[in-house]
């Protein structure tokens, strides 16, 4: 048995106070503390660095970022590849959407900074705005995005400067340039919403397609509260924070599903009633989620079985902007602000996000988390392979 002197036992109760506040996710300046003066340069290091790398991949210039990494470092390398990734992506996407990518934003709040001798792990919260133009539409205001994300990293104090040797965080940009679809409507890929928009701007409850429904979702207030309630991404309310009435799932397989079932269900939202199979218990006994409620694939299964939900179209993003006999300007411009879109990958639903808004160019945008997302086009993060479920909400 050991006996741990003074020193080191205030040392080991000041280590496990650090975990347990980090673990809360609690904004601090880590206990033990590090010089102000430094942790203010880590501060400025990190937002001039964050803000020049988004830039750099707005702009399609990767070679700007090479001197941000330790390249000394397989994951330096790692983590710098990964950004040359998404640069090439979003080049592709915007090149084959007819889209121009014109300017970024980058806004941080750090939560932690441990000092380790030359090196510094850090968390931090990273929100990005990013203005854009349709070709399109050259003299109109550009349209902007928000993603938010949250970041590990770790920097390394090397030849007079920090430099980054390691970034996880969940991007949800980070998809093959070469997997892009580059279908387009046989006329301007942004005429297809036209025939809709005055549907699509202004809900009514009628129509001889709808006949018979009850019309209990309030789809104005939903999309207000996914505009609240998107999170870290720039355009996000609530001090770019989730709902605290709610558990996040976000590391227990995605919270993406749970925020489209509280736009759905919150008294504060569309209002649709909960049931036995699809509820939220904030506490007591039977306290949590079901799994209708926080599950993709359950989600989608019970809002089609109970008749909350139909199916416009399923198909890859080429099916739904061709006109067909049903949708003579396509599927997709036949949702409305309120309305859902699935997101299969190999068979398996992997993500929800829900309606919000169309941008000047007449593109469907989305909200939703995990990634965080805010009024970003419905297609943007995912290629050719994806299949897309669009679902109208009916009651």
């Amino acid at each position: 048995m050991y006996l741990l002197s003074g020193r080191k036992l205030l040392l080991g109760l000041i280590a496990i106070i650090s975990i347990l506040v980090t673990l809360k996710g609690v904004p601090h300046r880590p206990v033990g503390g590090i010089p102000l003066s430094l942790e203010r340069l880590i501060n400025m290091r990190l937002d001039m660095l964050l803000s020049e790398r988004a830039e750099s991949i707005i702009k399609g210039d990767t070679d700007a970022l090479m001197a941000h990494y330790d390249f000394d470092s397989h994951y330096g390398k790692w983590a710098f590849e990964h950004e040359t990734r998404r640069c090439a992506y979003l080049k592709a996407w915007s090149a084959a959407r007819g889209i121009n990518l014109l300017d970024t934003q980058v806004e941080i709040r750090i939560s932690s900074i441990e000092l380790k001798g030359t090196t510094a792990w850090i968390e931090l919260d990273e929100s990005v705005k990013v203005s854009y133009r349709h070709e399109s539409q050259s003299a109109s205001e550009p349209d902007r995005f928000g993603i938010g994300a949250d970041h590990l990293l770790e920097l390394v104090f090397k030849e007079g400067d920090w430099v980054i040797r390691r970034d996880w965080y969940l991007d949800p940009l980070d998809v093959d340039a070469d997997s892009v679809s580059s279908a387009t409507a046989p006329y301007s890929p942004f005429e297809i919403y036209v025939s809709y928009l005055p549907e699509f701007l202004t809900v009514t409850a009628g129509g001889d397609d709808d006949k018979g429904y009850a019309y209990l979702y309030n789809r104005e207030n939903a999309v207000a509260y996914a505009n609240k309630y998107c999170g870290l991404a720039w355009g996000c309310g609530n001090n770019r924070k989730y709902n605290p009435a709610y558990k996040n799932f976000t590391g227990l397989g995605g919270d993406c599903t749970n925020f489209v079932s509280q736009v759905l269900g919150d008294e504060e939202a569309g209002n649709l009633p909960m049931t036995y199979t699809w509820r939220y218990v904030p506490y007591g006994p039977s306290a949590g989620a079901t799994q209708a409620w926080a599950q993709a694939s359950s989600l989608l299964s019970y809002m089609l079985s109970s008749g909350r939900a139909v199916r416009l179209a399923r198909g890859a993003y080429s099916d739904l902007i061709t006109p067909s006999e049903t949708y003579p300007q396509g599927a997709i411009g036949a949702l409305n602000r309120g309305d859902l879109i699935a997101y299969e990958k190999n068979g398996r639903i992997e993500h929800f996000a829900v309606v919000v808004g169309a941008d000047s160019g007449l593109y469907l945008l989305v909200n939703s988390h995990t990634a965080d997302r805010y009024h970003v086009p419905w297609d943007l993060g995912w290629d050719r392979s994806a299949i897309f479920w669009l679902l109208r909400i009916v009651m």
